[in-house]
């Protein structure tokens, strides 16, 4: 879950990274490659899966664009090999309207996934814009009905991808987009959506399907959890933090000592409190990193969620 733009980079080169031909599919990402010092080497591999790739190239960005300088091998290591980091195993209870953003073309559940997202209809499925830039509906599925990616679940053709028309796939504000299903997963608990923010410190749930190491590479296929508090704006603006980086359509949630976090893989997926959804995981710098927290799609804003109200018919 992190990424924004960057400006100026002094070595542009994803060598570990095989996606000229994946990028022939989607949008052009010429310039959104990750930098790194010259002669640095990441031991992260393709994923196979385009999407997963183009996602955690706009991640890289976005940590770039925060850091104001290249990256180091081991900050990119850093950056493609987590996800969640610090939670636990979650349990049925937890964010049951969950679901998981595939590429069709991926007979495997655990390879295919690249994003989360929220059930909040039987047959809609809300998560972050920059999961589905340059993305044709024909090109997705949708998992349902499941807490694993080895089994279980019904993956579901997409038959619409609507984007929020003010998101910046640079500054990822306004960072929502709505999936309409091609048929309705019935008996699946649904996500309701927040017209307002508890106050700072107020504990959120964070899940997704991710890596339980902060340093290599252990992906579970089981859905995680982790529970975060929420940040302040104040906070989360600060010249320590983001810099002012946080819009009105922006939240923040995590400890600023690090340790707990969500990340790429996640990208999309719930925060909620309780069965209400408060936030889409969207971007941050580096995943469970000190003094730069999770940052989500604020729902409760108004642009926000008049957009997913009518795309969705709630």
């Amino acid at each position: 879950m992190k990424f924004k733009s960057f400006a100026v980079m002094s070595s542009v080169f994803v060598s570990s990274l095989a996606m000229g031909a994946a990028f022939a599919a989607g949008p052009s990402q010429a310039a959104q490659l990750a930098a790194a010092k010259p002669g640095a080497q990441s031991s992260h591999k393709s994923s196979g899966n385009w999407m997963r790739d183009q996602v955690v190239l706009r991640q890289m960005q976005m940590m770039i664009r925060h850091t104001g300088r290249p990256m180091t091998a081991a900050e990119i290591d850093r950056a493609l090999n987590t996800r969640i980091v610090g939670g636990t195993t979650a349990t049925a209870s937890d964010n049951p309207f969950q679901v998981a953003l595939l590429n069709k073309s991926v007979a495997s559940n655990y390879d295919a996934q690249f994003c989360g997202g929220t059930l909040v209809k039987a047959n809609v499925v809300v998560t972050a814009a920059h999961c589905v830039y340059g993305t044709s509906a024909s090109q997705l599925q949708v998992l349902t009905g499941t807490r694993s990616l080895a089994s279980g679940g019904t993956r579901r053709n997409v038959s619409s991808i609507a984007i929020h028309s003010s998101y910046n796939n640079n500054t990822l504000d306004y960072d929502v987009a709505v999936l309409t299903l091609s048929s309705s997963a019935t008996g699946i608990p649904l996500a309701s959506l927040a017209s307002a923010d508890p106050a700072a410190g107020t504990n959120l749930l964070v899940t997704g399907w991710g890596n339980t190491s902060a340093t290599g590479s252990s992906y579970p296929t089981a859905l995680r959890k982790a529970t975060v508090p929420l940040i302040a704006t104040s906070t989360c603006n600060g010249s320590s933090v983001y810099n002012g980086a946080i819009t009105a359509r922006m939240i923040c949630a995590g400890y600023l000592a690090g340790g707990v976090d969500s990340c790429q893989g996640d990208s999309g997926g719930p925060l909620t409190r309780s069965s209400t959804l408060t936030g889409i995981v969207s971007w941050g710098q580096g995943c469970a990193q000190r003094n730069k927290p999770g940052v989500y799609t604020r729902v409760s804003n108004s642009s926000v969620n008049s957009f997913i109200r009518a795309r969705a018919g709630l």
